[in-house]
């Protein structure tokens, strides 16, 4: 058990000193700290207690301290390990930024239990009241299981999810060993001394964090002496520069576009068509110096300057900029919410270009695109879909990681479009999903939770 309670809150200690501010790895390291309470209570009654005998150290009040730090740390680890554990679950899923504005009193009533667990009186020489405790371990260890499988299902970025599935190995075996080991058996066997076992499966844990943490670092901790790959891009599609040459690109092109529109047109200029392409080009320098000013100083991550923004005036706004481009597509627009929202309109716009060129490009021939409105009773959606090649499963499963682009040939792509959108809708609490079938053409649905609608 030494071994368990040394490797434990080594890790503990490495997590909470590499990033200390991210709720993720404060809940992972009490897990760590809760479990190796266990291993400090056994090493207490197997090593210490006959060590002080021998040594003749043992004296009634040196025992009395003894069994009280044993005791302690034997009920943080009972009561604290299934506790942490769930909320660890919670709070890594990647729906967590919803769920947190809507259910915050989710932490305080999943400790009653926990605290309830006092005020039961154990049988005789049992550390606990098995079968009260047995009764919310249960479903808090499977739960947490259940939502960290269900976490690593419905990641879609391909780097993340490579480290959800390693998360849910290092952790699902270990505890739901621990649930029958700790719980069940006791409870119902009368099996006492299991416990012993679960060394073994924690040695498995830490040897999955070990290696995860040499090869692609694992909650944060990264002990590689080479950059990895995957880590630099991450931090590139995360950084000021990338969003802000993106964000330029994109807004470059319009200017051009419009610009030839009107040289073309020089000759026999229509003056209300001429004000609004010149509308266009104001609001196209004035988007990129927006972006400038958001980026400016954010090296590491998006910063949001929310206000009450249209969706439908925005959405119009976009659609207006990339009309000169849609050679033989038609628009269908379906607005049936004209309320507000409380987000960034710069870095909304942005996302809604994006999508919207993607699916102007996508239809090289002419088609329909359909640019949807829509409220439910918790949500506002937009969808924005197009008729045009679609995207292959492989091609949709990598849609969201980082500099992949199904574009290769353009020179001046770089992949970043639907990793910055999905990064700015995560941040505005909201989710990003794509359909999309080979031939039959792609769908976006961006959703926005009406609990952000009218804060201030």
């Amino acid at each position: 058990m030494m071994f368990v309670l040394i490797g434990l809150w080594t890790i503990g200690l490495l997590l909470i000193v590499t990033d200390p501010k991210r709720r993720t790895t404060r809940w992972i390291a009490s897990i760590a700290f809760t479990g190796g309470s266990g291993g400090l209570s056994a090493v207490i009654d197997d090593t210490l207690k006959p060590l002080f005998y021998d040594k003749g150290w043992l004296t009634e009040p040196v025992a009395k301290i003894l069994i009280q730090i044993e005791t302690t740390c034997s009920l943080i680890c009972y009561y604290g390990l299934p506790y942490t554990f769930l909320m660890f679950t919670i709070v890594y899923h990647p729906n967590y930024a919803v769920w947190s504005s809507r259910k915050t009193w989710v932490p305080w009533a999943l400790l009653v239990p926990v605290l309830l667990s006092f005020g039961f009186d154990p049988v005789k020489d049992d550390p606990i009241p098995y079968r009260y405790v047995t009764l919310w371990t249960t479903p808090y260890i499977m739960a947490g299981i259940a939502i960290l499988v269900h976490a690593t299902l419905k990641e879609r970025n391909t780097f993340f999810r490579k480290h959800r599935i390693l998360t849910t190995l290092a952790a699902a075996p270990t505890l739901f060993f621990a649930l029958f080991t700790l719980y069940v058996l006791p409870t119902f066997f009368g099996l006492y001394e299991m416990w012993r076992y679960n060394s073994w499966l924690i040695g498995f844990t830490l040897a999955v964090i070990l290696i995860s943490s040499f090869r692609y670092g694992f909650m944060g901790l990264q002990i590689s002496i080479q950059n990895q790959k995957l880590d630099y891009t991450l931090r590139a599609i995360t950084s000021g520069t990338a969003i802000l040459n993106h964000a330029i690109k994109n807004d470059v092109g319009k200017i051009r576009l419009f610009s030839e529109k009107i040289q073309s047109e020089a000759d026999q200029p229509d003056p209300h068509q001429l004000r609004d392409d010149i509308r266009v080009i104001i609001t196209a320098s004035q988007h990129i110096y927006d972006m400038i000013y958001r980026i400016q100083g954010q090296t590491q991550d998006v910063e949001l300057h929310p206000d009450n923004v249209h969706l439908d005036q925005l959405l119009e706004q976009c659609v207006a900029t990339l009309l000169p481009a849609m050679n033989e597509i038609e628009v269908e627009r379906d607005f049936r919410y004209t309320g507000t929202i409380w987000g960034d309109k710069a870095q909304l716009a942005e996302v809604f270009t994006n999508v919207l060129t993607n699916a102007v490009e996508a239809m090289p021939g002419g088609g329909l695109l359909t640019v949807k409105l829509t409220e439910t009773k918790r949500n506002i959606t937009v969808e924005i879909k197009d008729t045009g090649i679609g995207m292959d499963k492989k091609q949709l499963k990598q849609v969201f990681d980082p500099f992949y682009t199904t574009k290769g040939g353009k020179k001046f792509n770089f992949g970043l479009g639907m990793s910055y959108c999905y990064h700015v809708i995560q941040k505005h609490k909201g989710s990003m999903h794509i359909h999309s079938k080979p031939g039959e053409g792609t769908a976006v649905f961006i959703n926005f939770s009406k609990k952000e609608r009218g804060k201030r």
